[in-house]
């Protein structure tokens, strides 16, 4: 078996090392090929991590790696402040209401006066004024949920309901 092989290898020598040359060739082309393809693929990432205005892309990245942490810290800072300042704004005044109203009729001119003010829950004071010829008095009353334990005059208890109708913004 192995004399044949030889025999037929060595009539067909020729044809051997033609095939062989040509694989060889074939394969040093590939070779070229891929070095090609290597070289490009190489100068593309030279020039990626070149970066931006010639900058190493890497110092880019963890630059804005230390902003965004910067950022995400200050984010933090003002969602509190802003829990804070969410937490004060209800207790805030928000509704104002005022009546004006003459008191006496032999004083013109709706000096009198009543003002509600109040936060978001209705919570606050409502504080009035009578005007007189001879003395102005003032009074001042809680009031809780839009009621107050004591009693109310009229203007006051208008006064309250367009404070609770209204809103400041």
């Amino acid at each position: 078996m192995l004399e044949i092989l030889l025999n037929w290898l060595s009539s067909h020598y020729t044809l051997l090392a033609l095939i062989l040359m040509s694989a060889l060739l074939i394969g040093f082309i590939i070779f070229l090929v891929v070095i090609y393809r290597l070289n490009k693929l190489s100068k593309q990432y030279k020039m990626m991590m070149r970066g931006v205005e010639n900058k190493n892309l890497e110092d880019v990245v963890l630059r804005n790696t230390k902003t965004l942490e910067q950022v995400l810290l200050k984010l933090s800072l003002m969602e509190n402040r802003l829990d804070k300042m969410e937490k004060s704004y209800i207790k805030s005044l928000q509704k104002i209401g005022v009546v004006r109203f003459n008191a006496f009729t032999e004083v013109g001119g709706d000096l009198s006066y009543a003002i509600a003010l109040l936060d978001q829950a209705g919570d606050g004071v409502i504080i009035s004024s009578i005007y007189g010829r001879d003395e102005t008095r003032t009074y001042a009353k809680p009031i809780q949920g839009g009621k107050s334990s004591y009693q109310l005059s009229s203007e006051e208890e208008t006064a309250i309901r367009k404070a609770l109708q209204e809103e400041i913004y």
